[in-house]
């Protein structure tokens, strides 16, 4: 297997006080492949949301699965892809935004107050279904609408409203301790081309002695560091991909349940029928039904 992976640092036009946000004067529109080529971050905050469509939500290496509307909140540093699924491509509108310059003339105490702005010191959800809270959502719209429009004022509009977003959204914050910040930080910067690899290729024949390559180490401490990293075994975490991908697919009924098994790296029925009902407690056919009704 050829083995080629890295981490993109992904930035538009630079953000200035004048110019915090981006876009201004259009919607940002984006339809995420089924398999986009690479992890990637920012240096500034990604506020998104999704109109339709499925697919997977990858975010510092843990996927979450969305269906429909759903609101992205994605901070600066944050290793993250969207990914559709093959047959219900999604569509999603985006807006970059430098809170720091966005309040630039405001108090250096006042960014301070914002929890978010310490969110690498918290556990927390950055992709949250529109069920679950209508008030983000329909606030990510709002804000980009004003962006879109781009009225006289829209910049101070939208100063309120991203306070009120950030401020809502750190509801969600649970304190990481300190040891788990430190530990999680150093093995990222270890293990960080490996889990974009596993993110890239899961759908693949990928072996330990692969990933080891990869994270030029060996397979015992490979599998000791990134057990630690995402808790749980690497093998465990591709099946865990693999299988979130086949259940969002599975929603789709025109899609052969024999076709989706060798989409996400399944070669016989019966292998992903065993993996499927170890996981979801169901088989791919009862899930199909389920989600149906």
């Amino acid at each position: 297997m050829q083995i080629s992976s890295s981490i993109q640092v992904f930035d538009t036009t630079p953000l200035t006080n004048e110019h915090p946000v981006d876009p201004e004067g259009s919607l940002f529109s984006y339809y995420p492949e089924y398999n986009p080529p690479s992890l990637h971050y920012h240096n500034f905050l990604e506020l998104g949301y999704c109109e339709h469509g499925s697919g997977i939500f990858i975010i510092d290496g843990k996927p979450v699965a969305f269906n429909g509307r759903c609101t992205s909140i994605i901070y600066p540093g944050q290793i993250h892809i969207a990914k559709s699924t093959a047959e219900n491509k999604s569509l999603w509108h985006f807006l970059y935004v430098d809170v720091e310059k966005l309040f630039y003339s405001y108090p250096a105490s006042f960014i301070k107050t914002i929890k978010a702005m310490s969110n690498q010191n918290y556990n927390f959800p950055c992709l949250i279904p529109f069920e679950e809270n209508r008030e983000l959502y329909r606030l990510t719209e709002a804000i980009m609408d004003e962006a879109a429009k781009k009225n006289p004022g829209f910049l101070e509009a939208i100063q309120g409203m991203i306070y009120s977003l950030l401020t809502i959204h750190g509801r969600y914050m649970i304190p990481k301790g300190q040891e788990e910040i430190n530990n999680r930080n150093f093995l990222f910067g270890e293990m960080g081309n490996v889990i974009n690899f596993i993110n890239t290729n899961y759908m693949k024949n990928i072996s330990i002695a692969d990933l080891a390559k990869v994270g030029c180490t060996s397979r015992a401490s490979l599998q000791r560091k990134l057990t630690e990293f995402i808790g749980k075994s690497p093998m465990q975490y591709i099946h865990e991909l693999r299988l979130n991908q086949a259940a969002i697919m599975l929603q789709d009924p025109n899609i052969r349940i024999i076709d989706i098994a060798n989409d996400v790296g399944y070669h016989t029925l019966s292998c992903f029928n065993r993996k499927f009902l170890d996981y979801y407690k169901m088989s791919p056919s009862m899930y199909r039904k389920e989600n149906q009704k």
